[in-house]
């Protein structure tokens, strides 16, 4: 999952419009950004962030450096200092624009950060992002780990991952699919935006529009 692989991807696919949102780091997202602008495909910064009620959140930002500042923020303030063991989680690698290794994260990523839902949500947007409450119908998604959807997040728009979903009273919500992918063969278009220009201001537009804007692609 290196930047010119996924690139490659996207074009072969007709992807022109792409997130990177790795779990509670945006380490790699301005390689990402250059190497996919590169390939002709627009590019949104973003993370994944990992809540204390084990509950992950997807944080888009405007700019590559605002999500690096979020990013390096968790990681100072709100991420536990674990080692990684590699030999279990795998190594958490930066690239650069050729694919090569450049450095290692030393902190174990995988883990949940000591940022509540609120204070993710809150703090996000504090930072000039927006959120999207991640895959709430799998693990970790807020349906599944809290059992409901709290009066305080009904406003905030929702990532789904199943199609059955829609019939469980999401059909008025802003929703939000993404391939979700953690390797290549799982790269696939999954939303239509009608949009002026590939901005995040019109990304934004798309994700509020209660689906006027965006139309999602069921495999």
């Amino acid at each position: 999952m290196t930047p010119r692989e996924i690139a490659s991807v996207c074009v072969s696919k007709g992807i022109d419009w792409v997130s990177i949102t790795d779990h509670n780091s945006a380490g790699n997202v301005r390689v990402f950004s250059r190497v996919l602008s590169r390939a002709g495909v627009s590019f949104i910064p973003g993370i994944e962030v990992h809540t204390v009620e084990d509950v992950h959140v997807l944080a888009y930002f405007p700019e590559v450096s605002l999500a690096e500042d979020y990013s390096d923020w968790i990681r100072k303030e709100r991420l536990p200092h674990i080692a990684v063991d590699p030999e279990i989680s795998g190594y958490q690698l930066f690239v650069d624009d050729d694919d090569s290794f450049t450095g290692v994260e030393e902190f174990w990523l995988g883990q949940p950060t000591t940022l509540s839902i609120s204070e993710t949500l809150e703090t996000v947007h504090d930072n000039g992002g927006i959120s999207v409450m991640a895959h709430v119908d799998r693990k970790m998604g807020l349906v599944t780990q809290l059992g409901v959807i709290p009066e305080e997040y009904r406003e905030v728009p929702m990532e789904i991952s199943f199609r059955k979903t829609l019939a469980e009273g999401f059909e008025s919500r802003n929703i939000l699919h993404s391939s979700d992918a953690h390797s290549l063969n799982v790269i696939a278009p999954t939303v239509f935006i009608s949009a002026n220009t590939r901005s995040f201001k019109e990304f934004q537009a798309a994700i509020f529009s209660f689906g006027k804007a965006l139309e999602i692609i069921w495999d």
